[in-house]
């Protein structure tokens, strides 16, 4: 299983996320008049753990998760839900292993272009060896 499926089935599987979003959780692109709230998120860098004697076989990921919405309350709702099922998440799946999952910014905007609200939160995610 990819991180990208990971997540996603993690965030709809999420009942917070689920109550505000359903099933929109989107990866890299919000679509084009998309209903909102709706989640996108996208894996922006990686980097392979390294101890003095070589590679551990681990790795991080840094994923940055945007939830959408009509309004600031809604985006920041649905943030949060979003920080709830994702912070310290430890879980696996399909040989995906995920060791955790740490917020580690948090951003607030407005896009003029869509006229819609955002919460944008970076996480770091740790994989296992077996994942790497």
């Amino acid at each position: 299983m990819t991180l990208g499926k990971y997540l996603r089935r993690l965030l709809v599987e999420a009942p917070g996320v689920a109550a505000l979003a359903a099933d929109r959780v989107y990866t890299e692109v919000l679509p084009q008049a998309a209903a909102v709230p709706a989640v996108v998120f996208t894996e922006v860098s990686g980097e392979d753990d390294v101890a003095l004697d070589g590679p551990t076989g681990a790795s991080a990921r840094r994923v940055q998760v945007d939830s959408w919405g009509r309004t600031r309350a809604d985006a920041t709702a649905l943030g949060l839900a979003v920080r709830a099922a994702l912070a310290g998440h430890v879980g696996a799946a399909a040989g995906l292993v995920v060791q955790g999952c740490f917020l580690v910014a948090e951003r607030w905007d407005f896009d003029a272009e869509t006229s819609l609200y955002r919460t944008s939160q970076d996480f770091d995610v740790w994989l296992a060896a077996a994942a790497a």
